[in-house]
């Protein structure tokens, strides 16, 4: 039964090995000598390690003698692993060295690790363990070594914004802390990890643009609109303003939308304003110069506060003041730079400024239902526009109708009682006003 058994085995490695051997295929992850690409089937080439057997026929023989005849007849130096002890029982014919060192290979589960000047063969599971063995070795080595501390001071940036991408970075040695003082950043880690920080650090610690936002409030006569060179009087939805669905500041225009207009930065839009103003068709309410870093915030405000009597959980009166007016926040943000030819996905060229913009209006009246009181109502508008560096932006929020009445007649006889009204004159009109939000962003150069 042994017999039939051992006979059957030799034929289907004998079997296995015909196909294995007319593809040619050699398992060099598992360590098959390179220089057996340059080696077919037999007959093969006139390399030592090329050379074919018209047959070998092993019987329950030592792996390590059968490595011993390959290293003698292939001129290979190969050192087996003294922990193998299989036997080998094979019948092979008309194959080559490359051929045979490779089905060993795969039939056992072995491995052949170059190594300087010979083959060092062992079992798969073994190299394995070896090679993990080996990495945990380096990462213990790597947490042995000792630390050292650099600092990093900053010019262009917070070190407060970059210190948890940097921590991020470190080993499981390293920290990192922050000197607000000195705006550095104090980091320890091995040696190794600073090459990665140091280009990190490069890489953020860049001069960042600046943008001037002049913020001004008018109160402009509806008349003295175009004089200025603004068109308020339609409602505009296209072009590049996108507003939210809040906007409600205007009482004749629907819901979601505003008016507003651009105007170039060639056009003479102070001078025009300081002939209105000397007029009285203009006057400005608030103004305010910001110069602020790329992407950061510019508020005006311009109103008062009020006391509002609350009660706290205890019952007892307590006194909140609040802000009413009008207030703006603008965010510059450069989306296109002729000095560093930079666009962010936009087609318009020079010098563009996508600005945020949160324009509130709230206002009081006494409470009718809380004596001493106030009710507070709250307007918003929340929008995105750009605009070209140096224009200026003009958002209509609020129109106005003040009365003005006068009254004149003739000296002394206006003043008799009763027949004085014969003398009198009077006289009543109204005068629109639309209360103006212009904003001029400026890229300055660095």
């Amino acid at each position: 039964m042994r017999a039939k058994f051992t006979y059957f085995g030799l034929f289907f490695i004998v079997l296995f090995f015909s196909v294995y051997a007319q593809n040619n295929n050699y398992s060099f992850e598992r360590g098959v000598p390179q220089l057996c690409e340059n080696c077919g089937g037999c007959p093969s080439g006139t390399l030592s390690i090329c050379i074919c057997f018209d047959k070998l026929v092993f019987q329950n023989a030592d792996i390590r003698a059968i490595f011993a005849l390959l290293s003698d007849t292939g001129n290979v130096n190969i050192v087996v692993d003294p922990e193998l002890s299989i036997k080998v029982s094979l019948k092979l014919e008309n194959v080559s060295w490359c051929q045979v060192f490779s089905l060993l290979l795969d039939l056992y589960n072995l491995r052949a690790v170059q190594k300087e000047g010979y083959l060092y063969v062992l079992s798969n599971d073994k190299y394995w363990s070896l090679k993990f063995g080996t990495i945990e070795n380096q990462t213990r080595e790597k947490q042995l070594k000792s630390t050292e501390t650099r600092t990093y001071r900053l010019t262009n940036i917070m070190a407060s914004d970059i210190q948890d991408i940097i921590n991020n970075l470190l080993s499981s040695k390293g920290h990192v802390s922050v000197d607000n003082a000195t705006n550095s950043l104090i980091v320890t880690d091995i040696p190794d990890q600073f090459s990665t920080i140091e280009a990190v650090i490069d890489s953020l610690n860049v001069s960042t643009m600046q943008v001037k936002v002049v913020i001004r409030m008018l109160q402009i006569e509806k008349s003295a609109l175009k004089e200025l060179g603004l068109d308020l009087s339609i409602t505009r939805t296209d072009g590049k303003l996108k507003g939210s669905s809040n906007m409600d500041l205007v009482s004749s225009v629907p819901r979601g939308e505003i008016t507003w207009d651009i105007i170039s930065g060639n056009f003479d839009f102070d001078v025009k304003l300081s002939a209105a103003i000397s007029e009285g068709k203009s006057r400005i309410l608030d103004e305010k110069t910001c110069v602020v870093l790329n992407h950061q915030k510019c508020i005006l405000f311009s109103g008062k506060q009020i006391p509002i009597n609350m009660l706290d959980p205890s019952g007892n009166t307590v006194t909140t003041f609040y802000q009413v007016g009008n207030k703006l926040e603008v965010i510059p943000n450069i989306v296109c730079d002729s000095r560093t030819m930079t666009c962010e996905g936009i087609t318009e060229t020079g010098d563009v400024v996508n600005m945020d913009i949160h324009f509130e209006r709230s206002g009081y009246n006494p409470a009718a239902t809380s004596p001493g009181g106030y009710d507070i109502t709250t307007r918003s508008l929340d929008t995105k526009v750009i605009v070209s560096s140096g224009d200026i932006l003009a958002i209509g929020s609020v129109i106005t109708n003040e009365f003005q009445y006068s009254e004149s007649g003739v000296p002394i006889l206006k003043d008799i009682p009763l027949l004085g009204e014969l003398f009198k004159y009077r006289n009543k009109s109204v005068k629109n006003t639309v209360i103006t939000i212009i904003v001029t962003p400026e890229i300055l150069t660095p």
